[in-house]
């Protein structure tokens, strides 16, 4: 079974502040960028679980430690341990979604494993039911379930769908700097929140343009929280994809 995993961009991402756990909670709008992404090969095995060690640039498939904080190793033991499976299975990946890049290419290729072992494993579990999972492994997994364009609210877990836009395309522009560990959290913890969650009324718009297929309402309104700590401005046009320093222009 081979699946793809895409990429996506964060067309606006407010920051709303911190809750009572020190998590952030944000709203933003995802969307799935569909010319770039990773490719999932997942087949039954007979004796033991086979996993990706990523040793960029190649990916090569060898037998996973059983302690690992890989996305990908978390998401199968979650649904072996969830649904008592004891089968066994061989999961390859082609990286080409960078890492560490605001791109979500972790929790897509999670998502698209919770996805694909639902399928093989014929486990006929709905999207909720893979959304609710998904969000035990990460915050963007429950959108990689759904796809598309949609919102992203609370910690981004919880998503409602939007209709797909049609009447735009994206450009990918890869962070040139390498990744930092942690990387996330790292920007999270940049931020002055006293400059978020400034940019709500351009949200609502950007939202209407969605809904009402109104491309000028769309690129008017684009935003991200996460410039606000930038060392200089980007340049005209460009937006951040995430938390990470790789950008994107729409057209």
């Amino acid at each position: 079974m081979k699946i793809k995993a895409f990429a996506k961009i964060n067309l606006c991402l407010d920051v709303l502040g911190k809750d009572s756990t020190g998590f952030h909670k944000i709203q933003t709008v995802f969307h799935e960028v569909d010319n770039l992404f990773d490719e999932i090969e997942i087949v039954k095995e007979k004796t033991k679980d086979i996993l990706p060690s990523f040793v960029p640039p190649k990916v090569q498939a060898v037998v996973m430690p059983q302690k690992s904080d890989d996305i990908i190793f978390k998401a199968l033991m979650l649904m072996k341990k969830t649904f008592k499976i004891k089968k066994f299975v061989k999961i390859t990946v082609k990286k080409n979604i960078p890492f560490a890049s605001g791109l979500g290419g972790g929790s897509s290729d999670a998502a698209a494993v919770l996805k694909g072992l639902n399928k093989l494993w014929n486990l006929k579990l709905s999207k909720e039911r893979l959304a609710k999972l998904g969000a035990k492994l990460g915050m963007d997994v429950p959108f990689f379930i759904y796809g598309g364009t949609a919102i992203g609210k609370h910690y981004g877990e919880k998503i409602t769908p939007l209709p797909k836009i049609k009447n735009l395309k994206f450009k990918i522009y890869p962070q040139k700097t390498p990744p930092l560990k942690q990387k996330t959290e790292k920007a999270y913890k940049s931020l002055n929140l006293k400059n978020c969650g400034k940019n709500l009324t351009q949200t609502k718009l950007l939202i209407k343009g969605i809904k009402t297929k109104n491309k000028n309402l769309i690129l008017e309104n684009l935003h991200n929280d996460f410039e606000t700590i930038l060392k200089k401005p980007l340049a005209k046009t460009h937006h951040l994809t995430g938390a990470g320093l790789t950008t994107f222009v729409a057209k």
